[in-house]
C-alpha cells in the first residue's frame, strides 16, 4: 500500500555526502547533480577533515591577540575593566624531560575550556604558560641519553659543559612542547612565557631563599634523606616509587651486570651475653648488619620482656649491642625482634635518637660499602648481600630465608635504582608554623578543593599537614638553582671541586646572601679580610622553585599591577597525585611570603588510564602521544618511535618490549587521524574528577564522527536557508517541531553553563551530544525535510539557523577549530543570526537567561512521548526491509494526543523512514479495525499480514507488511522489546 501523498521513488535523493541524505524540498531542485552545483555549497568540503579544518586557525587567534588578558569583542580590543572579575590561571609547567603525553593534554584541555568559556562570558582571562627545568628528572634523562648514545658520563664532561648540553636539550624540547600546546588549541598568553630557571625566576628563587633564612626558617643539619646512588643525589618523596613485591623477585638495577634478588626475609641469630640463648631477628637487608647498634623489641611483648636491658653478641662487628624496648616495633613482623641500623632506615633512625644510639654509615653515596665494613669496603651493596649470606651461614648466624615475604621496595622513579637512606648534611625548611596556616586555609573554607564530595582530598590535606616534617630542599645535582649559601673557608685552598663535606670540615659557618659580593662583604666584616667563600655546590629541590610560580609570574617580589589585579589566581588545576607535593607547598610558601593564598580554588583531575584501567606510564608501555591521535600514526611508525626512544636511552629494553606488545595488541591497524577537537572531546567526556580516568583511542574515532555529524548538519542548514532570509523569532511562523527544538535548545544552554560552572565537563558534553546528535540531527532535521515540502520553509529555516548558531558557540570552548571554521563559513553565506567575526572568541557565550522565553515544558513532555512512539516503531521495524512499503497505523485513545500526533505525522514518517503512516482514534467498534481483520483473512491471497504492538494503554501500532518473513522479524523485535514476550 502506498500513501496517497508520497511516492517512494520521489522521497530520496542522494546529496554529495555519502553519510547524510537529503529529501528534495523544492521543485526547482530536481536532481542530485543540481544540488551539488548549488552555489551556497561552493568551497564547502564534502566531509570533516581535521587537518584541513585546523590548519591556520591558531595563527589567526594568536595574531588577533585573543590570548591576552584584554578582552576582544567584535574586532575591538578593550582594556581590562573592573566590571567583570578576571579569571587567572597558570599552566602547571611541563618538565623539559621530554614531550607532552596525554596526561598533559588532559590538563591543557581542561584549562583551555575554562579559559575560552570565561573569555566568551566577558571576563579578562590570564593564562600563563611556562616550563619546569625539572632538575633531577632532566639531569637523569640527559645523563642516560648521553651514556646510551655516546658512552660518556657527565663526570667526563665536567659541570659547565654538561649544563651547556642540558640547555641545548631544553631548547629542542621547548620548541616541540610549544608546538604541541598550540596543536591542542591552548589559548596561552605567550608574551608571559617563563622558564623556572630563567633570569627572572632565578632572582626570585634567590630572594625566596634569603627571606626564609632571614626569618630563621632555614637551617643546615644532618638527617636521613632519600638517596639515589645512580644519581648520587637526594631525591624528593614524589620521585620515589614504592614497588610492591609479593616475594622473591629478580630486578635489573643500574650498575649491575646481572639481575639482583630482592624480596627475601632473612632471619639471623644473635647470641645473648652470658647465656646459651639467642635472639633471632628478621631483616630484608642483611648487608646493613655492619651498622647494627641495638636489637629492639616491643616493651609489651611477653616473649622478650626478660631480655630487655641485656646485650647480644654481634659476630660481624665482634662487639656487644643492647636489647632495647621501643613501642614502634611491630610485634607481628618477623620474629618481633628487629635489628637497629640508624644510618639506613627512617624508623631505626628515630629509635636511635630516642635512645641515644650511635649512627654508623655502612653504605656510601655510590651504593658501595664503607670503611666500617672491613673486607667488604668498596663492594657494591647487593654484591655484599650475596657474599655476606654465605659468611653468615658459615658463622652459624643464618637461621632461615623466606621467599614469600611481601614488602615495599623504594625505587628512584628516574633511574629505577633502589633508594638508599643516608645521613647527610642538607638544607631544611622549617614547616611547622607554615603547615598550621595551610591546614587552616582549607579547614576554614578559605581555600576550596574540588572535588569535595567524599572529602578524601581534604582528609589527605589535613593528615599531611598534621604530620608535616621539615622539608629537605637541597639536592646533590649539577642542573638547577645553585643554593645561595656560601661556606666560609679559613685556609688558602684553591680546590673548587671539593665536596660540601670538605667545606664543612674547614668552615665555621655558612652565609646566605643575594649575591657572592654581598656574602663576601658580610664574611669579611665578621671574620676578617683573609676569609674566602665557596658557594654551596648543591642545588635546590625543583619543587622549591616551582612552588613560587603563582606569584613570581605576576612580578613578585615587586608590587606590580598584575599582583594587584590577578593575585590570588582564580584557579589551580592539576592532577590529584601532586596535591601534597606541589599544591600544598605552594600554599605554604605563598602564605609565608605574600600573606595571601596563591589561588582561591584547587581543581583536581584523576590519573589517566588506558582502556583496560591501567595507569598510563612508560614502564607499562601504554603511553600515547597527543600528536599521534591528532595526526594519526601507522602501526609501523608507532614501533619506529618506540625503537627510537630505546636508542636514545629513554626506554630500557624491557620498556621497549612492553611498548611493542601494547602496540601490537591495541594499535595493529594504527591510530586514525582524529584531530585536536575529537581528542579534546574525548578527554572531557569522562568525569575528570574521578580518581582514575579511562581513555580509549576508539572514543576519539567516535568523536571524530560526531564532528562530521555537525559538519553535515551545517551543510544541510546552509542548503535549506535562503541567502536573503531575515532573522525572525515570531512564534507565529513556528510549528510544534520548531518550538520543541528551541525549547530543547534553551534547556541545553542551561545545563551546559551549570556544568561548566561546576567543572563537570562530561555533563556538558552529554547535554550537547543529546541535543545536537539526537534531538537536532536525528529528529528535528528529519522532520524539517517534510516541512519544507509542505510550505513551512521560513519557520524551519530560521530555527535551523538559530539552533546551529547557538550550538556552535556553545561547543566553541571544547571544539574550537571545528566551530570557528564552520561559523565563519556560514557567516560568510549570510545565514540569519550569524555574526561577522574573525573568531567565536569575539562572540558572547550563550547564557540561560537569553533563551528562557523559548522554554515550553508542556510541549517538551508531549514531544517526548511522540519521540518514544517513533523509537518504538523503529525498534519494531529493525532489520525489516522498507522496500515493500510497510504500513503503520497508530491508534491513539486520547483525543488531545490524537490531534497532536496528526499534526506531527510528517515527523513520524521522516524519522521512522516509513512513509505509509496514519493516525487513528482508538475506538471499540471502529470500521478501521474491521478493515484490518478483512486484510488478515485475505492474507493467503496477497501475502498481507498485520501485527499489533501495544505501546501504552492509550496507544497501539498496527503494522502491515507484505510477507510472512517480515512478520516473523517484527515478532522477534517485539519480543526483544517486550520482556514479557507477549505479542497480540
Amino acid at each position: 500500500m502506498k500513501h496517497a501523498l508520497f511516492d517512494r521513488s520521489f522521497l530520496y535523493t542522494k546529496f554529495c555526502c555519502r553519510k547524510l541524505r537529503y529529501i528534495r524540498y523544492c521543485s526547482s531542485v530536481a536532481t542530485a547533480t543540481e544540488l551539488c552545483k548549488n552555489k551556497r555549497l561552493a568551497e564547502f568540503p564534502e566531509t570533516f577533515k581535521p587537518k584541513d579544518v585546523e590548519r591556520g586557525w591558531y595563527d589567526i587567534w594568536e595574531s588577533n591577540k585573543y590570548f591576552t588578558s584584554s578582552r576582544r569583542t567584535n574586532n575591538n580590543i578593550q582594556e581590562e575593566k573592573e566590571t567583570k572579575e578576571p579569571f587567572s590561571m597558570i599552566l602547571p609547567p611541563p618538565n623539559i624531560t621530554g614531550i607532552l603525553h596525554l596526561g598533559h593534554a588532559l590538563t591543557v584541555t581542561i584549562q583551555d575550556v575554562l579559559a575560552r568559556w570565561h573569555r566568551m562570558k566577558g571576563h579578562p582571562v590570564l593564562w600563563i604558560p611556562g616550563l619546569d627545568h625539572a632538575g633531577i628528572a632532566t639531569q637523569a634523562i640527559v645523563e642516560r641519553t648521553l651514556q646510551h648514545t655516546k658512552n660518556i658520563k657527565r663526570q667526563d664532561m665536567g659541570r659547565e659543559k654538561f649544563i651547556q648540553l642540558i640547555w641545548q636539550w631544553k631548547t629542542e624540547k621547548a620548541t616541540i612542547i610549544k608546538e604541541q600546546l598550540k596543536a591542542l588549541g591552548a589559548t596561552l598568553d605567550w608574551d608571559r612565557e617563563y622558564f623556572t630557571i630563567d633570569e627572572t625566576h632565578s632572582a626570585a628563587v634567590t630572594e625566596t631563599f634569603v627571606r626564609l633564612n632571614e626569618r630563621n626558617l632555614l637551617y643546615r643539619a644532618r638527617d636521613l634523606v632519600n638517596w639515589s646512588p645512580a644519581l648520587r643525589s637526594t631525591i624528593s618523596d614524589i620521585e620515589v616509587e614504592n614497588f610492591e613485591l609479593n616475594g622473591k623477585t629478580q630486578l635489573q638495577l643500574p650498575g649491575y651486570d646481572s639481575k639482583i634478588i630482592v624480596g627475601q626475609l632473612v632471619k639471623l641469630a644473635y647470641p645473648i651475653r652470658d647465656s646459651k640463648e639467642e635472639l633471632v631477628v628478621a631483616t630484608t637487608r642483611p648487608e646493613t648488619i655492619f651498622g647494627d647498634v641495638a636489637i629492639a623489641v616491643h616493651p609489651n611483648d611477653d616473649r622478650y620482656a626478660k631480655y630487655i636491658g641485656q646485650h647480644v653478641f654481634h659476630p660481624i662487628r665482634e662487639i656487644y649491642i643492647p636489647i632495647i624496648p621501643d613501642s614502634s616495633v611491630k610485634r607481628d613482623f618477623g620474629t618481633g625482634a628487629v635489628k637497629i641500623t640508624p644510618a639506613h632506615d627512617r624508623l631505626d633512625y628515630n629509635i636511635a635518637r630516642r635512645h641515644g644510639l650511635p649512627v654508623i654509615s655502612v653504605i656510601d653515596e655510590e651504593g658501595n660499602m664503607t670503611n666500617a665494613c672491613k673486607e667488604f669496603k668498596g663492594v657494591p651493596r647487593f654484591i655484599t648481600r650475596m657474599r655476606l649470606m654465605n659468611q653468615l651461614t658459615v658463622q652459624g648466624m643464618l637461621r632461615s630465608v623466606e621467599d614469600n615475604h611481601r614488602m615495599i621496595l623504594p625505587l628512584c622513579s628516574r633511574t629505577h635504582d633502589v633508594i638508599e637512606y643516608l645521613p647527610k648534611d642538607q638544607w631544611f625548611l622549617r614547616c611547622t608554623t607554615m603547615a598550621k596556616r595551610a591546614y587552616e586555609a582549607v579547614a576554614s573554607g578559605e581555600l576550596k578543593i574540588d572535588p569535595s564530595d567524599d572529602g578524601i582530598h581534604e582528609q589527605m590535606w589535613y593528615k599531611w599537614f598534621e604530620n608535616a616534617r621539615d622539608w629537605c630542599v637541597s639536592r646533590q645535582l649539577w642542573w638547577g638553582h645553585r643554593i645561595p649559601a656560601y661556606c666560609v673557608i679559613h685556609n688558602d685552598s684553591k680546590d673548587d671541586n671539593r665536596s660540601n663535606d670538605v667545606f664543612n670540615n674547614n668552615s665555621t659557618s655558612w652565609i646566605v646572601a643575594r649575591s657572592e659580593e654581598a656574602a663576601l662583604s658580610h664574611a669579611r666584616e665578621k671574620y676578617g679580610d683573609t676569609v674566602k667563600l665557596h658557594q654551596d655546590l648543591d642545588v635546590l629541590d625543583t619543587w622549591f622553585s616551582s612552588t613560587i610560580v603563582p606569584f613570581v609570574t605576576l612580578g613578585w617580589p615587586k608590587n606590580t599591577k598584575d599582583m594587584t589585579r590577578h593575585y590570588p589566581l582564580t584557579l589551580m588545576e592539576t592532577g590529584h597525585d601532586i596535591l601534597l607535593f606541589w599544591v600544598a607547598r605552594m600554599v605554604m610558601l605563598s602564605l609565608e611570603l605574600t600573606q595571601r593564598l596563591p589561588f582561591k580554588e584547587v581543581l583536581l583531575h584523576g590519573v589517566l588510564c588506558d582502556g583496560n584501567g591501567k595507569k598510563m606510564s612508560k614502564s607499562s608501555g601504554n603511553v600515547i602521544s597527543p600528536e599521534n591521535i591528532i595526526n594519526g600514526c601507522s602501526f609501523e611508525e608507532l614501533n619506529k618511535q618506540a625503537r627510537h626512544s630505546h636508542a636514545a636511552g629513554i626506554l630500557n629494553a624491557e620498556e621497549l618490549q612492553r611498548t611493542l606488545r601494547v602496540n601490537k595488541k591495541s594499535y595493529s591497524a594504527g591510530i586514525p587521524d582524529c584531530g585536536a577537537d575529537a581528542l579534546r572531546l574525548s578527554l572531557c567526556a569522562r568525569n575528570i574528577k574521578n580518581h582514575t580516568i579511562s581513555f580509549d583511542v576508539d572514543d576519539c574515532r567516535t568523536n571524530k564522527y560526531f564532528c562530521n555529524k555537525i559538519w553535515q548538519a551545517s551543510k544541510y542548514v546552509l542548503l535549506m536557508t535562503n541567502e536573503n532570509l531575515q532573522e525572525n523569532e515570531n512564534k507565529e511562523n513556528l510549528n510544534d517541531l520548531d518550538r520543541w527544538i528551541l525549547s530543547r535548545l534553551s534547556r541545553m544552554v542551561g545545563i551546559v553553563n551549570d556544568a561548566f560552572a561546576e567543572r563537570n565537563f562530561h555533563k556538558a558534553i552529554a547535554a550537547i551530544r543529546q541535543f545536537l546528535y539526537y534531538e537536532f540531527c536525528d529528529f528535528y532535521v528529519e522532520g524539517t525535510k517534510f516541512g519544507f515540502k509542505s510550505g513551512n520553509s521560513a519557520g524551519h529555516s530560521n530555527t535551523l539557523a538559530k539552533c546551529l548558531e547557538v550550538s556552535l558557540r556553545i561547543l566553541s570552548p571544547i571544539t574550537p577549530y571545528l566551530t570557528d571554521d564552520l561559523y565563519l563559513r556560514l557567516a560568510k553565506k549570510k545565514l540569519p543570526g550569524f555574526l561577522s567575526v574573525n573568531s567565536l572568541l569575539e562572540t558572547s557565550y550563550p547564557m540561560p537567561n537569553e533563551f528562557e522565553h523559548l522554554k515550553d515544558i508542556d510541549l517538551e513532555e508531549r514531544m517526548h512521548e511522540l519521540i518514544h512512539v517513533i523509537n518504538s516503531i523503529r525498534s519494531c521495524m529493525a532489520n525489516v526491509s522498507k522496500k515493500s512499503n510497510p504500513e503503520v497505523n497508530i491508534l491513539v485513545g486520547n483525543a488531545h494526543d490524537y490531534n497532536f500526533y496528526q499534526e506531527n505525522v510528517n515527523l513520524i514518517k521522516g524519522v521512522s523512514r516509513i512513509w505509509n503512516v496514519s493516525i487513528h482514534p482508538m475506538t471499540n467498534n471502529d470500521n478501521f479495525n474491521k478493515t484490518i481483520a478483512m486484510k488478515n483473512n485475505n492474507s493467503n491471497g496477497d501475502g498481507i499480514s498485520t501485527i499489533e504492538y501495544r505501546h501504552t494503554n492509550d496507544c497501539s501500532f498496527l503494522i502491515t507488511v507484505m510477507d510472512t518473513s517480515m512478520l516473523e522479524q517484527i515478532k522477534k523485535n517485539i519480543i526483544k522489546k517486550n520482556k514479557s514476550g507477549k505479542v497480540d
